[in-house]
């Protein structure tokens, strides 16, 4: 049988005072008073709504799905009854701005709230995630009239939102799309052309979907500079805000997935159905990319949820489960061992966990960063915006490979018991594997790391990411013995990081841009693995002097993660960096018939 969940609000709680939410979340006047007793009862509420409501559902979204019948999408009862609990709790809009009815609270709270939920249920977090996103795009580019229309019923989730970007055609490569907006006499648009992979692009959850649609007017330039945005509700929306007649937008079909069952994934035709222009005419992508770089963050998330979901029930079946004698242990005392006796199993558990940990503070911190991005002011805004664009593609990729890793090695700690579907950890390896893929694979991100994020202001933003990690490294050197031996290996992996860093800007300058994109998957996974040590050592410091004040065992197995972190797993680092060296020769020597 599965395990039932348990959210982990003391992790949390402590994740935040990692990252330093609260000294850097002061320094912005509208939530100069955001702390631990806003933060505590929160996360307390969301983990018992988590794990009453949602997680009870979640292997029922798994195994019953979403139907379709007649375009119509039928999601499971109790889904819908979820969702209302969940939309009337306000738990979609807490961390959306209060002058559009939001609970007015930092995008920050939210990387412990979707932590909770995504780790509970996975697949029904997705509608409000990104009925999030289309919030923000419309609250940032759209009109006073657009907003008064749409964001009111968006925010209190009596609608959800969608984001429609690739067609069947092209996925990643958007300049090919052939979608058409034709412009009719009364300002608004005809839409034209069929969309795909649209996360609950049709349901019953609720009883109007507002779309945001990429499409192309008539006359614009060739590829993505000719894209603009539309809002496209399903249902139209009269002056006085009640529904009026179909909108002629349909689901053709649902895929057959994977994972997340309980999300529909639809293919969406659009047959003269009518849209309103967000902004300016061209201006779609930029636009889109409002809520693309939030979406992104949290498909990191989605990795860290599951990884954390799938780590609760392997942690509990090691512990009851009885099976063989342990190394070194005698007959007698065998007789009361379980598997978590086994270094081996120890060795992935603490893997999984330390992993986790370093995966939860990369999440938090930038989330942490767009709060700065979209409120900071001056300094601290570019600040925001710079840290922000560093972190994000390394968020999404490093955190969401990682997910899909940790889930298959909490199998692993199962054995057979975790192939069969009953104890409910295959479903968060089937549910992690699409976070690598969507909103934007991480081959992509990979390259926006690259070719954008490193050369930010001559690679000066680079070096100022690397000078923080240095400050961290000082402040361990001057701690216990402990944490100062923590501090030399993070720093010999630091400075293979910076050569490497450096030999690519080089390459770069040098016009050498296929070795650059040849090595461009393993930087990424080398930069989030040191990443994760610089988390670590911050949470090592904390956790020991926390563990000094309160002589919580909490804390002293915070520093024995960090440790474990940096001494076992830091090390992998290094040995990226011949393939990052290695240039493009061995990856094209072979013919592409011969694979």
């Amino acid at each position: 049988m599965a395990v039932a969940f348990k959210a982990p609000v003391k992790d949390i709680v402590f994740g935040y005072e990692v990252v330093e939410t609260y000294d850097v979340i002061s320094k912005i006047p509208a939530f100069s008073d955001f702390n631990e007793d806003i933060v505590i009862p929160t996360m307390e509420e969301c983990a018992k709504f988590a794990e009453e409501v949602l997680a009870p559902i979640n292997a029922i979204g798994d195994q019953q799905g979403a139907t379709i019948k007649d375009g119509k999408v039928t999601m499971p009862k109790e889904f819908i009854d979820a969702y209302k609990s969940f939309s009337e709790a306000g738990w979609a809009s807490i961390s959306l701005p209060s002058e559009i009815g939001g609970g007015g609270m930092p995008i920050a709270l939210s990387g412990g709230t979707l932590e909770i939920l995504s780790t509970a249920n996975l697949a029904f977090g997705l509608a409000p995630g990104l009925a999030a996103g289309a919030i923000s795009a419309i609250n940032f580019h759209g009109s006073e009239d657009q907003k008064a229309k749409f964001l009111p019923k968006l925010v209190s989730g009596e609608w959800t939102g969608t984001m429609n970007l690739s067609e069947p055609q092209s996925g990643s490569d958007l300049g090919t799309i052939t979608t058409k907006a034709e412009p009719l006499e009364d300002g608004s648009y005809k839409i034209t052309g069929t969309k795909v992979w649209i996360t609950f692009g049709e349901h019953d959850l609720t009883d109007n979907i507002i779309h945001l649609v990429l499409a192309k007017i008539p006359g614009s330039p060739e590829g993505t500079k000719g894209i603009s945005m539309f809002i496209v509700p399903k249902v139209m929306v009269n002056d006085d805000g009640s529904l009026g007649d179909d909108n002629n937008v349909s689901c053709i079909s649902i895929e057959e997935k994977l994972g997340i069952h309980a999300s529909p994934t639809c293919v969406m035709e659009y047959d003269g159905s009518i849209g309103y222009l967000v902004g300016d005419e061209n201006r779609g992508l930029n636009y889109m990319f409002t809520m693309m770089n939030e979406a992104r963050v949290w498909v990191g998330g989605q990795g860290l949820a599951s990884a954390s979901g799938a780590l609760q029930g392997a942690a509990q079946y090691a512990r009851d489960r009885v099976q063989g004698r342990p190394v070194g242990m005698s007959k007698e005392d065998a007789k009361e061992s379980t598997i978590i006796d086994h270094a081996d199993v120890r060795r992935m558990l603490m893997t999984i966990k330390s992993y986790v940990d370093a995966m939860r503070y990369m999440m938090y911190d930038n989330q942490l960063m767009l709060d700065v991005e979209y409120f900071g002011e001056g300094e601290l805004k570019e600040f925001g915006e710079e840290r922000c664009g560093i972190l994000t593609p390394i968020t999404k990729a490093w955190i969401s490979d990682l997910g899909v890793e940790l889930s298959s090695m909490a199998i692993q700690i199962y054995g057979g018991m975790g192939y069969v579907e009953e104890t409910g950890v295959a479903q968060y390896l089937r549910d992690s594997r699409i976070a690598p893929i969507y909103e934007g694979t991480n081959g992509i991100q990979a390259l926006d790391l690259m070719f954008r994020k490193l050369p930010l202001d001559n690679g000066q933003a680079m070096q100022r990411l690397l000078g923080d990690v240095q400050k961290v490294i000082d402040d361990m050197k001057n701690d216990d013995e402990i944490i100062s031996s923590m501090a030399e290996k993070l720093q010999k992996e630091v400075d293979t990081l910076s050569e490497v860093t450096l030999w690519l800007g080089g390459r770069m300058l040098e016009g050498e841009l296929v070795d650059a994109s040849a090595a461009a998957t393993p930087y990424l996974k080398m930069f989030g693995q040191v990443l994760g040590g610089y988390y670590m050592g911050k949470a090592a410091i904390l956790a020991n002097k926390k563990y000094k004040e309160t002589n919580d065992e909490f804390y002293s197995d915070k520093l024995t993660l960090s440790k474990f972190y940096i001494e076992q797993l830091l090390p992998l680092s290094s040995g990226y960096a011949s393939a990052v060296t290695a240039g493009k020769e061995d990856l094209y020597a072979m013919k592409a018939e011969n694979f």
